[in-house]
């Protein structure tokens, strides 16, 4: 194997104590800060959904890259910004972070690239938890 080989990731995180801190404009930002990070980052991020109370992400990673380090970028900087945004977030909801420390990852094999993309891209779909 290469130095080179294509590894993808389904990464999922939440919010700290899992609120539903993912709506509304904190929504919009996220949704706007996702990608842009990402791209900055030189970090592929292939697909990405945000439900109420966690994000589901698709990437796409060297497999001399380190996953955990591009998530911490992710979820730091996004934290970051949402804080500077809204920084009555922090005493309303009751938190110091705004994302849980951990995060949930699978490998997916390169055929099911497109499974896991629509099952990302079809959260909304799924809401029997919310209601």
């Amino acid at each position: 194997m290469s130095d080179f080989a294509t590894i993808f990731y389904h990464v999922w995180f939440s919010p700290k104590r899992r609120k539903w801190l993912l709506r509304g404009d904190v929504e919009i930002l996220l949704r706007k800060l996702l990608p842009e990070i990402a791209k900055e980052k030189g970090i592929k991020l292939l697909a990405s959904e945000l439900m109420v109370d966690h994000v589901h992400l698709l990437l796409e990673l060297n497999q001399n890259e380190s996953l955990s380090k591009a998530i911490n970028l992710l979820k730091g900087v996004t934290a970051r910004r949402v804080f500077q945004e809204f920084p009555e977030l922090k005493f309303d909801a009751g938190v110091n972070h705004f994302w849980q420390k951990r995060y949930g990852r699978k490998e997916v094999p390169p055929d099911a690239v497109s499974d896991v993309t629509g099952y990302i891209q079809t959260q909304w779909d799924r809401l029997e938890k919310y209601e």
